[in-house]
């Protein structure tokens, strides 16, 4: 993901787990745990055009 944004121009990216994420689905949220999926959020500064 890091390397696709950088190549696309993006500059100074970054992630950040978001703190107690939960998915609307019971279902999906005992998946995920299961998994160790974690909500990410990502950050970037758009290239110039």
């Amino acid at each position: 993901m890091f390397r696709l944004m950088e190549e696309s121009g993006f500059k100074r990216v970054k992630s950040a787990v978001v703190p107690r994420f939960r998915f609307r689905k019971e279902s999906t949220q005992n998946s995920a745990e299961a998994f160790g999926v974690k909500a990410v959020m990502m950050t970037a500064l758009k290239p110039e055009a």
